[in-house]
């Protein structure tokens, strides 16, 4: 398996949650960011989780389970945290970008895609019926275009820029489709459980 770092971006404002949606516990007592980062850590080693300055709240979520960088100028948009966290891990084979509001990824299917970036002009991202999703990982050879975002843009800048290197995973995983934006989010599960 190739040296990947997952880069987790938890810099939201979570305006339409109505609080701190990260912190929000699942239906087992998990906050929605820990069990993000939870699936991330099993199945890409290098973790770090990126976050906003002066979030003290956020920063307490995951300080003392996962590596947290705070980002200055996360404020400015995704690009930033992008760059920021792509910059703080420079020699890596490539990057898996996701996000801490998602987390019902199924850790196989994160595994899967760090597995799939096995060359350094590679962009994979998951796929259900038709549909793209999250994470997505970039190969070495984008290391200085993702250092360079700014905006709230996110990495899409660079997707289209390399169409031709995008290589789609299908997945049955719907969880890499179910962001948490509402608290009705929450029970809304991808797999169809339920509560």
């Amino acid at each position: 398996m190739p040296n990947v770092a997952g880069i987790m971006l938890a810099g939201g404002s979570s305006v339409r949650f109505g609080g701190n949606k990260l912190a929000a516990l699942l239906q087992d007592g998990v906050p929605i960011g820990v069990r993000s980062a939870e699936h991330f850590k099993a199945a890409v080693e290098d973790l770090l989780v990126v976050i906003p300055s002066g979030n003290d709240a956020t920063l307490s979520i995951f300080d003392g389970r996962f590596e947290v960088s705070v980002c200055a100028d996360s404020h400015l948009g995704i690009g930033h945290s992008i760059a920021h966290g792509v910059a703080a891990r420079p020699d890596a084979d490539g990057w898996l970008i996701g996000l801490a509001d998602m987390p019902y990824i199924d850790v196989k299917t994160i595994s899967t895609l760090a597995s799939a970036l096995s060359s350094e002009t590679t962009i994979v991202r998951p796929r259900v019926s038709g549909q793209a999703g999250h994470p997505v990982g970039f190969g070495a050879s984008y290391g200085r275009e993702l250092s360079r975002l700014r905006g709230d843009q996110g990495a899409q800048s660079v997707v289209n820029s390399h169409r031709d290197a995008l290589v789609f995973i299908d997945t049955e995983d719907r969880g890499v489709l179910h962001d948490i934006d509402r608290p009705e989010d929450i029970a809304a599960r991808p797999d169809g459980m339920g509560t």
